[in-house]
């Protein structure tokens, strides 16, 4: 197969780029570039990579207000936990469901833990 060029990925970065802006998670990037683009599942992870290194480097250009951030953020991790739940994958449900929790504070271990 011969190589993309550079204009090709970057159309490629920034369709995944609308895609996770959109709400799309990371597994349905994934997806549609190996469906779409006939990449193997290391070549769509490296251009999803460049999608977010873009996306992170338009945040800190821009200076998005931090309860905006923590509302998106707590809207992404919502959707990846019932993402998790149509696909039957209890542990990245379980993943997610962490992440919110420790985001948000909430539950009964929010200062220090002590293990024995």
């Amino acid at each position: 197969m011969a190589k993309s060029t550079n204009s090709v990925i970057a159309n490629r970065v920034r369709t995944l780029k609308q895609m996770i802006l959109s709400g799309s998670s990371n597994s349905v990037c994934v997806a549609h570039a190996a469906q779409q683009w006939g990449l193997s599942t290391r070549q769509s992870y490296r251009l999803l990579q460049r999608a977010w290194a873009s996306i992170h480097d338009d945040v800190d250009q821009v200076g998005v207000d931090r309860r905006e951030m923590t509302a998106w953020a707590i809207h992404q991790l919502q959707r990846a936990v019932g993402d998790a739940l149509d696909r039957h994958n209890a542990g990245a449900a379980v993943g997610a469901l962490r992440e919110l929790n420790l985001l948000l504070g909430l539950g009964e271990h929010n200062g220090s833990v002590h293990r024995r």
